[in-house]
């Protein structure tokens, strides 16, 4: 499970949600920091997340759900960027960079790891015609 690359990704992006749920202020709002607690949708969309990538992690052996799992883990972050762009553009809130700069890291991780989980099927799909 650890020596593949994508295990590291897939750890990568459930920590980056993890923090975005409980340790990051998601907005500023007329000087008041908001976390994503303090929003019910954005932290059950980010918890959902962080669980779908740990769930990944541990699906090793079914690449298949495996894929469809991150494709769907990336359309929830697709979801939490829109709504944070709905709340930009309706209360003129301020986004928090350090917010933004995990996001864009959990996005480029789950990429990754969606690569190597491709290659590692289409790997085994190689050896099975060779047969």
């Amino acid at each position: 499970m650890i020596q593949r690359i994508q295990s590291i990704y897939f750890l990568v992006a459930a920590i980056s949600m993890t923090l975005i749920s409980f340790k990051v202020p998601v907005y500023t709002l007329n000087e008041t920091l908001f976390m994503a607690q303090d929003d019910t949708k954005m932290f059950i969309l980010t918890i959902v997340g962080a669980i779908f990538s740990l769930l990944g992690l541990f699906m090793f052996k079914n690449r298949k759900f495996q894929m469809k799992l991150i494709r769907l883990t990336v359309l929830i972050e697709m979801i939490i960027g829109v709504r944070l762009f709905m709340l930009f553009n309706k209360f003129e809130v301020v986004l928090n960079n350090s917010l933004l700069f995990l996001m864009a890291f959990a996005l480029i991780a789950l990429i990754m790891a969606y690569r190597g989980v491709k290659k590692d099927d289409d790997l085994v799909r190689s050896v099975d015609r060779i047969r």
